[in-house]
């Protein structure tokens, strides 16, 4: 856990409250699952690779995998904030907003910005 730098402690966290979030309200009393077409599945890509970020850095053999992890994560994560931005201003169907959707909002926030930091640190 030493070697766990602030991006990907921020990466981790975001992706853990990514995942957290995906079952709160987000529009009326539907979740992301039932709200989303696609981009329920680009959220839980950009979770799965804040959260393999830190786990690839913690255990790895080579600085290799990390900066793979981080590259990949970086573009995931700021697609995945873009789409629940989009999402943000232009809600699906006709439920309003909800607090999941602004919580989600910091969560992929948290996310793009720790596996930005942790590519930037390589």
């Amino acid at each position: 856990m030493r070697r766990l730098r602030r991006g990907e402690r921020l990466a981790a966290a975001g992706g853990v409250a990514r995942v957290a979030l995906m079952w709160a309200p987000w529009y009326g009393d539907a979740n992301a699952w039932s709200s989303f077409a696609v981009v329920d599945v680009v959220l839980a890509l950009a979770a799965a690779c804040g959260v393999s970020a830190a786990v690839l850095q913690a255990t790895r053999r080579s600085p290799a995998l990390p900066v793979a992890a981080d590259v990949v994560g970086s573009v995931i994560g700021l697609l995945a904030l873009l789409l629940v931005v989009i999402r943000t201003l232009d809600p699906p169907g006709s439920g309003g907003r909800a607090w999941g959707l602004f919580a989600g909002l910091a969560a992929c926030a948290v996310l793009a910005v720790g596996v930005c930091l942790a590519l930037r640190d390589e």
